[in-house]
């Protein structure tokens, strides 16, 4: 509740109060300075003004000793602060601090303003308009070029703190009692462990919940980041095993997730496709540019959480893919391109988990990849009976 009088004035701590409840993203400007030598702000007031021509803003306090620095050179970057960087926006917000003292960067490519190390984007500006408001300027910046350089999660300034989402903790950590998919996997611990183990291969264990497919769990996970908590859409291709074995409606669901409008015969297509699959008992994937591309913006959300930008990256990706690998196409030419291999974990209500084997070596040969295979294989039939679930 507010404690100010309605209609009075407001005082700067009550401003700044309210205003704080609404959080900011942190950049740091950058150019160089007359004497050649870098300098550098922090602000927390940045924001895109126009797609056509291209143009941002930055609201510097009018007391800054920096800025005017900054607008006599001309010329700026604005480099957008990543979540782990308080420390860099700390010593560009202090007065008297050797901001470059410890900081990386490189020129820019268009103004030669520096760019820092670890940041989410940078943006190369020349200086625009820049007007009077109040106990600040806006300062407007025309566009030059800009990229995302670091895809991860940007550092927030909010309610006096500094802090950043957190997306990971939303998939599994917040749904409070783990669901049955992730009972079973931790249940099954032991048996993905040897696995992994005994064909030598990094396995993860996917499962149908309400975001999409998630990846609950890992074994024989050799180096990088852990994409436990990444997320994969349910449409084709992702998710075959849970379809192939699902209800009717389970596998309208999967089609009805695919970005495109799926005709009759396309369904059909991939219901033969489903239909094989469970005859089978699995699934594989061959390597392409797409599945390439899909499997490194995994390791990304892995390791820079579930951003938007690559979440709909995966998604586009994934049109590309279309529908399941043929099986059949196996043999000793084409080992060498198996990408992954699949199996699933059956419960008494239906597909639980989806047992993936990745890391197959370029090199590999017809009998590692069958060898794998049936290794996988048995283990998802064991896990099946174990949860009541059978295979046929």
């Amino acid at each position: 509740m507010s404690n100010e009088p309605s209609g009075g004035e407001i005082s700067p701590r009550h401003f700044r109060d309210v205003l704080g409840h609404f959080p900011t993203g942190v950049a740091v400007i950058t150019a160089i300075g007359d004497d050649g030598e870098p300098i550098g702000m922090a602000v927390g007031s940045f924001a895109s003004v126009s797609l056509d021509p291209p143009l941002v803003a930055f609201l510097p306090d009018r007391g800054s000793s920096t800025f005017p620095a900054i607008r006599a050179a001309g010329r700026f970057c604005v480099n957008v602060l990543a979540g782990g960087q308080e420390d860099v926006c700390r010593t560009f917000a202090t007065r008297g601090a050797n901001r470059f003292g410890s900081v990386k960067w490189r020129p820019s490519p268009h103004t030669g303003s520096p760019v820092l190390d670890g940041t989410v984007a940078w943006i190369d500006c020349e200086f625009g308009d820049v007007h009077e408001a109040g106990d600040h300027y806006i300062a407007i910046g025309k566009v030059l070029g800009l990229e995302i350089q670091t895809p991860t999660i940007p550092l927030l300034f909010f309610q006096g703190g500094y802090g950043t989402f957190a997306p990971r903790s939303l998939v599994l950590a917040s749904r409070g009692r783990p669901s049955e998919a992730v009972r079973a996997a931790e249940a099954a611990r032991e048996d993905l462990e040897q696995l992994a183990a005994e064909v030598g291969l990094e396995c993860r264990v996917i499962a149908r919940e309400e975001d999409g497919l998630i990846i609950v769990a890992t074994a024989g996970h050799a180096s990088g980041a852990d994409p436990v908590g990444a997320v994969l859409p349910f449409f084709p291709p992702f998710g075959g095993t849970i379809a192939a074995w699902g209800s009717p409606e389970l596998r309208a669901e999967w089609y009805d997730g695919f970005p495109a409008e799926l005709g009759t015969d396309q369904r059909a297509e991939f219901d033969h496709d489903l239909d094989r699959i469970r005859e089978r008992g699995w699934t594989l994937t061959f390597s392409s540019d797409a599945a390439s591309e899909a499997e490194h913006l995994v390791e990304a959300m892995a390791e820079y959480g579930r951003t938007p930008s690559l979440q709909r990256r995966l998604f586009d990706v994934g049109t590309q893919m279309r529908g399941p690998d043929d099986p059949a196409l196996l043999n000793e030419s084409t080992a060498s391109q198996v990408r992954t291999i699949t199996a699933p974990v059956l419960s008494s209500n239906g597909p639980l988990l989806h047992l993936t084997l990745y890391g197959f070596p370029a090199n590999a040969t017809l009998e590692f990849v069958e060898h794998a295979r049936d290794v996988l294989v048995a283990t998802s039939r064991a896990l099946s009976a174990r949860f009541g679930g059978r295979l046929d």
